[in-house]
């Protein structure tokens, strides 16, 4: 990738792209691009000089109520999930001349996609031999089922591309940072000029989530017997 290529094509009024290389690493997500740089610490650490990030640009401008949904999104899964959710933060800045939100999280090394069934015999050897990260997958299938559960049923994104993932230390994260729960009473509100896509679509991406959060649940059971 040439020097041009590797720096932000775009403008973010809290960020200096002139100053900041960052590679492409994600353009096929429903709702940002990723990107991928690094920060050098001023003082520097022997054992830790440069801190990987990823700045997450939207591919739509977000108004002040949906930012907010967002960020307490963001909060609820970090409260239950800790360490399994990457920091992030949130920022209103000035994004192609327009106000709009921009999230910079901690970036994972990403294995492979955990609830793909295509990984599933991958998937059952690595957690067999991992108990922090069954630890961690139970957690989260706890979690998840419990939203789902509540009088206001939300149901945690497994549809999106590489949403929950294995990083190369065979722990789990769950990396999406945009709308990340989908609402079956939705499909009861949408606009009636839309209805049948919109509703065949919504139903789709919220069954595939239930299939998986199902085949989360069985390799986990097959891991630890």
């Amino acid at each position: 990738m040439s020097e041009d290529k590797e720096r932000l094509d775009f403008d973010i009024a809290c960020l200096n792209p002139e100053t900041l290389h960052a590679t492409l690493v994600s353009s096929v997500g429903s709702h940002c691009d990723v990107w991928r740089t690094n920060k050098r610490f001023r003082e520097a650490d022997p054992n830790r000089t440069y801190h990987e990030f990823v700045i997450k640009y939207p591919n739509s401008r977000y108004s002040w109520p949906e930012i907010r949904i967002l960020k307490r999104d963001y909060v609820r899964l970090k409260t239950a999930l800790e360490e399994i959710i990457p920091s992030a933060e949130f920022f209103i800045t000035q994004m192609g001349g327009q106000e709009n939100v921009c999230v910079i999280a901690d970036a994972v090394d990403i294995w492979f996609n955990i609830a793909n069934p295509q990984n599933r015999e991958e998937a059952i050897e690595l957690l067999s031999a991992s108990v922090r990260g069954r630890d961690q997958l139970r957690r989260f299938i706890e979690a998840s089922r419990q939203w789902y559960r509540e009088a206001n049923s939300r149901l945690i994104d497994l549809y999106g591309l590489d949403n929950l993932v294995m990083d190369k230390n065979y722990e789990i994260r769950y990396i999406d940072s945009f709308f990340v729960f989908f609402y079956e009473d939705m499909l009861d509100i949408v606009d009636e000029n839309s209805a049948d896509m919109a509703d065949s679509r919504l139903r789709n991406q919220i069954d595939t989530s239930l299939q998986r959060l199902t085949y989360l649940e069985e390799i986990l059971q097959i891991s630890v017997q």
